[in-house]
């Protein structure tokens, strides 16, 4: 397990290394050796001892955090050089705590109030170490997430489509910045989004889209918000009936960018992000009906289409011009109510590959299996989501790569 390696990478870093660093700290404070010790001032000695204690404490802090260092990052995606110092005021107040926890256990058997004393006393040093630590945790640069360590892929841009069920949270990377396009729901921020998130060593995200008011696709937000401060949130201002769609208009404000049709924003250099849909002073019964689409060009050759979750109103608005829908891959939901993905809007967009989320309950956001047998039909793979979990499309300089979580082979993009 994570905790049995960390023990002896800990314990065995200390035996190794911590002499040569209490050797290096001890260098700066080194009186003259050719001075004689009753020469030296009472107030030097003094400093000399304080340095040493610290310097032996520091020393023991710096070689746990190095031998701890690879496994941390490796398991907790983690750099935190705040504990060097942090070390110092926490192991301290531990070591007291267990002194005086072993007390309380000492004199238990003989006076149940002085027993009581010491574990009231156990009670707040336990609270001052979760002090201690949530200080140092807030300092700024005092930790930072780092992605595990891999070889470079050498794709221009990333786009993970996480397993939200029936919501989504798609995470964009190119060009070093960090793109989140919806959310998923609370629970789905709680139960993999942060932690993916943080997986990818994302700190700050460049910028996050909300597609439209539908809390299983920007229940998250908030918390994105709170943890991810994302540079730049672009929403869809069509009116919905949204609750936390609302909450978010309060609290954003004045922040929030408004996505234009036809408009476009970059997500990096060689991303750029066209919005399709919808028009302005949109109108519509459903929250579905509303949801933004996207279209993004990739290094001016690769181009995938985002439609959330559209249904056919929305599929029919899309093929009046300027539209040019064609693109390689089509990411898309199911709406609440009616169909989506008809035929001639297949035959317009021309995907070669389908990333669809499906899941068994309720009925109507799994894929119909009529409609996935329309779609190899035409020669289009098809990865549905409850069979594939998350998808991982890696756009290069002349093809793209579709590699799915679960136990499915990956998909090479050929020439047309």
């Amino acid at each position: 397990t994570a905790g049995f390696q960390l023990s002896f990478a800990v314990v065995a870093a200390i035996l190794l290394w911590q002499n040569r660093f209490f050797t290096v700290l001890l260098r700066p404070a080194e009186a003259d050796p050719f001075l004689p010790r009753s020469l030296v001032s009472r107030r030097r000695r003094f400093g000399e001892a304080t340095y040493r204690l610290v310097a032996s404490g520091l020393s023991v802090s710096a070689a746990a955090w190095a031998g701890s260092l690879l496994l941390i990052l490796w398991y907790f995606y983690l750099i935190t050089p705040v504990s060097l110092v942090a070390n110092l005021a926490v192991v301290p107040v531990a070591f007291c705590l267990l002194a005086v926890g072993m007390l309380s256990l000492v004199v238990a058997p003989f006076s149940s109030a002085l027993a009581l004393v010491f574990t009231n006393a156990n009670w707040s040093l336990a609270h001052l170490i979760f002090g201690l630590a949530q200080f140092f945790a807030q300092l700024p640069t005092g930790h930072a997430y780092v992605e595990r360590p891999h070889w470079p892929t050498g794709a221009r841009a990333e786009i993970t489509v996480l397993d939200a069920g029936a919501g989504a949270a798609i995470h964009l990377r190119a060009d070093d910045r960090d793109w989140l396009f919806d959310a998923g729901s609370a629970r789905d921020y709680e139960r993999f989004l942060r932690d993916y998130l943080h997986s990818r060593g994302v700190d700050r995200l460049a910028g996050l889209v909300l597609s439209h008011g539908d809390s299983q696709h920007i229940g998250g937000a908030n918390a994105v918000l709170d943890e991810f401060r994302p540079r730049r949130v672009i929403d869809n201002n069509a009116p919905d009936r949204s609750r936390v769609h609302q909450a978010l208009i309060v609290r954003l404000k004045e922040t929030r960018e408004i996505a234009q049709r036809n408009g476009t924003f970059a997500i990096g250099r060689t991303v750029t992000a066209r919005v399709l849909y919808p028009p302005a002073a949109l109108k519509a019964k459903a929250a579905d009906d509303q949801a933004m689409v996207v279209q993004l060009i990739i290094a001016g050759k690769h181009r995938v289409l985002l439609v959330s979750d559209s249904g056919a109103r929305t599929e029919a608005a899309l093929f009046f011009p300027p539209n040019d829908l064609r693109s390689d891959i089509l990411i898309m939901g199911r709406p609440f109510a009616g169909a989506s993905g008809s035929a001639k809007f297949l035959d317009a967009v021309r995907p070669r590959l389908i990333v669809a989320t499906s899941v068994d309950f309720p009925a109507r956001e799994r894929i119909p299996d009529d409609w996935a047998q329309m779609v190899r039909q035409r020669g289009i793979q098809l990865l549905r989501q409850d069979e594939t979990g998350a998808v991982t499309l890696e756009f290069f300089r002349d093809h793209w790569r579709a590699t799915p979580f679960l136990d499915h082979p990956t998909l090479r993009s050929t020439s047309r």
